[in-house]
């Protein structure tokens, strides 16, 4: 067996025991409980007659590194997504990902709470393609001053290698716009899937989505550069809405 085979089996395995593990089981894995939730979508799209699954994803990189959701795209048929995307590099590449422009929309800006235009902290492209820098750096541009910005990993320590990677960051003006326009400018009616992941940003953008109007059956969040108060609000909209809420590593998981 090779390695894409081996890799084939066990996303076959996955997806075997997502759909067979007892709920109460499930319910303790969030991503497992993830897995479950689009194994579902991907045979209701390829036995049944309902409207297409809708994935809106802000902060979409290029939507394989890193990304155990996303890529479900390809395998949940006639699959629609509205993929938010500012960095130039990372549109290019997602566009490679996912080639169909009718099915797949990119929008080329980054979700604030009014339109216009932001400065983006990124990584420098070439430096990113010739491997001078390591590959998760790919998605991790910002609009905040999250700890990786400002030279400290996750937990707020002091990061020893920083200043080897310093001399790649540099800031780049990108168009914004509010989430409810992009979504409004996609007609998009429904979501069955939201994902965020945007570096800290996370609670700007998940704090403009109206729960009541679209009712999203899976939710991601990035929750590993947000403050604590934001992490909270993040949990709290939630629980309020009704969400069965799991935490997993950096990341909330929510389902209605």
């Amino acid at each position: 067996m090779d390695g894409s085979e081996a890799s084939a089996f066990i996303e076959f395995v996955r997806v075997f025991l997502a759909l067979g593990v007892p709920v109460g089981i499930l319910n303790r894995g969030a991503p497992l409980r993830g897995t479950r939730f689009l194994a579902w979508a991907a045979l209701r799209a390829r036995f049944g007659n309902g409207r297409p699954f809708e994935m809106v994803n802000v902060g979409a990189c290029d939507g394989a590194l890193f990304d155990d959701v996303t890529p479900w795209l390809h395998r949940i048929p006639n699959a629609r997504a509205v993929l938010v995307e500012p960095i130039p590099y990372n549109q290019q590449r997602l566009r490679k990902n996912y080639p169909d422009e009718e099915r797949f929309r990119i929008e080329p800006l980054a979700i604030t709470r009014k339109p216009g235009s932001i400065t983006v902290k990124t990584f420098d492209a070439a430096a990113l393609e010739s491997g001078t820098l390591p590959i998760e750096f790919i998605g991790c541009s910002s609009i905040t001053d999250t700890n990786l910005m400002s030279g400290k990993n996750a937990w707020g320590e002091a990061d020893v290698d920083f200043r080897k990677f310093e001399p790649y960051l540099k800031d780049i003006e990108v168009p914004s716009d509010t989430l409810q326009s992009v979504l409004d400018r996609n007609k998009v009616e429904h979501i069955d899937a939201f994902l965020v992941d945007c570096e800290g940003a996370d609670w700007i953008v998940f704090d403009q989505l109206d729960l009541d109007r679209y009712r999203p059956g899976m939710i991601k969040v990035e929750i590993g550069a947000l403050p604590a108060i934001e992490i909270g609000n993040v949990v709290v909209k939630l629980k309020t809405a009704g969400y069965n809420v799991g935490i997993y590593a950096e990341d909330v998981w929510a389902f209605a």
